[in-house]
């Protein structure tokens, strides 16, 4: 990976969701929960139809090498369980719940003494999802060499232009923030822990700094700054950025001795170790000029995006828009309503038709301001054209696994190429034709 320049989107930082705190979502008549994230491998249901659950009981365990534990985001009965489609666009089974109304709670037991074995089977237990590589937190550190982390970095902020999740539970969940970052530093090596934020938000570190000096936390930290700049905090980049070091498949992190999580994950994992909660919801930013309650809320795993905008309305029902899950630059158009909104949601885009264009793609100019934002030093034009082409040398020749899918190239292009969609494609065609590898 050779990153000299640090290239990217620059965005002026005018986050309209900056210093508004979570609101949670209220509860909803049907849950429809997915045994299914992102890339981790699909849950196995450990409920019936008919069952009763609490907010809290387990629902579904690992299957698989990379598996989740995922709980029940409320009490009620099991209606059904079936497949259904995800938010990627795959399917998997699904587990329907009705709200019973009587808000039960069954917590996780207590986590007992505290040491790095106990509080990496509690990442486990709880369903914690790693806010960066979107696989279960504990994956990372359930190696026998977890010890081997000296380094330890904790991303307060987002360089992301809409996306305000971790600098909202910076602000306003510090105390949380703060002893979630104890906890990863007791899993770990480190012997302090080293809070990121962007130069924008030097306040709020000035306020962090304060609120632990204050609460006298029995732990050293440093902080640093990174300049605001997309995708400053992708965590290849970020330890380049701080380290110089580069990441590789050569040289993995733990390798290099650096782990890097966000304000979110160490949220959930005090909520986890101090008041034995599970993950049942995801803290995501609402955005665009096409939804009236702008701000960061609180969303129970099952719920849909039908759901969620019957709560933050939207001025026009009528008029023709668009729904991005993600943000601006890496997010993707739903078209579905009935989709339920997946763990790793960061953002979600609520855009009125004068905010995008369908007007297609034109042909390429060749300008290369493509290659001038990659921050990965590739060129997207000529991948485009290889994966066209249907040249898988000439796709691992580009480094093509290299790209970490940000977006940049799309969003600089003048002529509407899709290039990181057909990136993501030539990736999963290069798979299908190595057998799978």
């Amino acid at each position: 990976m050779r990153l000299v320049n640090f290239k990217g989107v620059s965005f002026l930082h005018n986050k309209k969701t900056v210093g508004i705190d979570v609101t949670p979502l209220r509860p909803m008549d049907f849950y429809n929960v997915p045994m299914k994230v992102k890339n981790i491998s699909e849950s196995e249901p450990v409920v019936n139809i008919g069952d009763e659950v609490k907010e809290g009981t387990l629902i579904g365990k690992p299957s698989g090498n990379f598996g989740l534990n995922i709980y029940s985001p409320v009490s009620g009965r099991v209606l059904n369980i079936f497949d259904k489609i995800t938010s990627d666009g795959g399917y998997c089974k699904h587990i329907l719940i009705m709200n019973d109304g009587k808000n039960e709670i069954q917590d996780l037991p207590d986590i007992g003494s505290v040491s790095d074995v106990t509080l990496i089977q509690r990442l486990k237990q709880a369903g914690i999802i790693d806010g960066l590589s979107n696989l279960p937190s504990y994956l990372k550190y359930s190696y026998t060499g977890s010890r081997s982390y000296k380094t330890l970095f904790i991303l307060m902020d987002s360089t992301d232009p809409i996306n305000s999740v971790n600098e909202t539970l910076a602000e306003f969940k510090m105390e949380e923030v703060v002893n979630g970052a104890k906890y990863f530093m007791n899993i770990t090596n480190a012997p302090y822990v080293t809070f990121v934020f962007t130069e924008e938000n030097a306040d709020l570190a000035k306020k962090l700094k304060k609120h632990i000096s204050e609460t006298k936390k029995n732990y050293d930290f440093k902080i640093k700054f990174i300049p605001f700049k997309y995708p400053f905090d992708n965590q290849y980049i970020l330890t380049k950025l701080l380290t110089g070091k580069s990441v590789s498949k050569k040289t993995s992190f733990l390798e290099l001795g650096i782990t890097i999580e966000t304000a979110e994950s160490c949220y959930n994992f005090c909520r986890a170790v101090e008041f034995n909660k599970p993950v049942t919801r995801k803290i995501v930013t609402i955005d665009g000029d096409n939804v009236i309650r702008k701000g960061n809320y609180s969303i129970q795993n099952g719920v849909s995006f039908e759901n969620l905008i019957d709560f933050v309305g939207i001025p026009n029902k009528e008029a023709q828009m668009k729904i991005i899950d993600g943000s601006l630059l890496k997010g993707k158009a739903e078209y579905n309503m009935d989709i339920s909104i997946s763990l790793t949601t960061n953002t979600i885009l609520f855009l009125e038709f004068n905010e995008y264009a369908e007007t297609g793609e034109f042909n390429c100019i060749s300008c290369g301001k493509c290659s001038d934002v990659c921050p990965m030093f590739l060129d997207p034009k000529r991948i485009e054209g290889a994966f066209l082409d249907g040249d898988t040398n000439e796709l691992e020749h580009l480094k093509i696994n290299s790209c970490i899918e940000c977006g940049c190239c799309s969003y600089v292009c003048p002529s509407k190429r899709f290039l990181t969609q057909r990136i993501i494609d030539a990736k999963y065609y290069g798979r299908i034709k190595n057998g799978g590898k």
